[in-house]
C-alpha cells in the first residue's frame, strides 16, 4: 500500500490518481445533504402521510447523530434506512390503535405541496399501494422507489431475501389484478 500525504500526493512527492485514493467516510452533515429528500420520499410512500414521514425521518437523523460515535461511518446509510423503516412501521401501528380507539375518523392536514405531489393518474396507484399490507408495501418502496438489491431491502427490514422476493412478487400480482379491474 502505498503512503500519501493529505494534500493529495505521495510521500515522495509524485501525484496520486483519484482512483488510489481512499474515499472521505460521510459525515452527518453529508449524509443528511444527499439523503434527506430519499428518506422522506421512502418514509411517506409506506406511511401515506409527508408530514409523519417528514418526522419519522427527522427523529431518525436524531437518533444516528446521537450514536454516530458507535456507527461505522460506511455503516451509517443503511443503519438510516433501517431506523426510518422501523419507523414507518410503528408509526402505521399507533395510526391502526388510535383508529381502534376512535370512532370518528380524523382527516389528516394535507400539506401545501400535497396536490403537485399526487398528479390525478398516480391517485390510483397510490391508492392500490395504500391498500397492500404493510410488508409488501415497505418492500415495494425499498427495492423499487429507493433502488436496494433484495440483500439490502432484507437488511433494511431486518428479513429474509427470500421474504423480500415473495413479498415483492405478491404485491406486484396484486397491483396488476388492480390494473386489470381499472380497464
Amino acid at each position: 500500500m502505498r503512503a500519501c500525504c493529505r494534500w493529495g500526493g505521495d510521500v515522495d512527492g509524485t501525484e496520486v490518481t483519484a482512483d488510489a485514493r481512499v474515499a472521505d467516510p460521510p459525515t452527518p452533515a453529508s449524509l443528511h445533504a444527499e439523503h434527506y429528500r430519499d428518506l422522506v420520499r421512502m418514509a411517506a410512500l409506506i406511511t401515506d402521510s409527508r408530514t409523519a414521514a417528514e418526522d419519522i425521518v427527522q427523529d431518525a437523523f436524531a437518533e444516528v447523530f446521537a450514536r454516530w460515535s458507535t456507527i461505522e461511518p460506511d455503516r451509517a446509510l443503511h443503519y438510516l434506512r433501517r431506523t426510518v423503516a422501523n419507523g414507518a412501521k410503528s408509526a402505521l401501528r399507533r395510526r391502526r390503535a388510535d383508529r381502534r380507539r376512535l370512532y370518528v375518523p380524523v382527516p389528516d392536514v394535507a400539506p401545501a405541496d400535497d396536490a403537485a405531489l399526487r398528479a390525478v393518474g398516480h391517485q390510483a396507484l397510490l391508492t392500490a399501494i395504500g391498500g397492500l399490507p404493510a410488508r409488501q408495501r415497505e418492500v415495494l418502496v425499498l427495492r423499487y422507489f429507493s433502488g436496494l438489491s433484495i440483500a439490502e431491502t432484507a437488511a433494511a427490514l431486518g428479513i429474509r431475501p427470500s421474504a423480500v422476493s415473495t413479498s415483492a412478487h405478491r404485491a406486484m400480482r396484486t397491483l396488476a389484478a388492480f390494473e386489470e379491474e381499472l380497464r
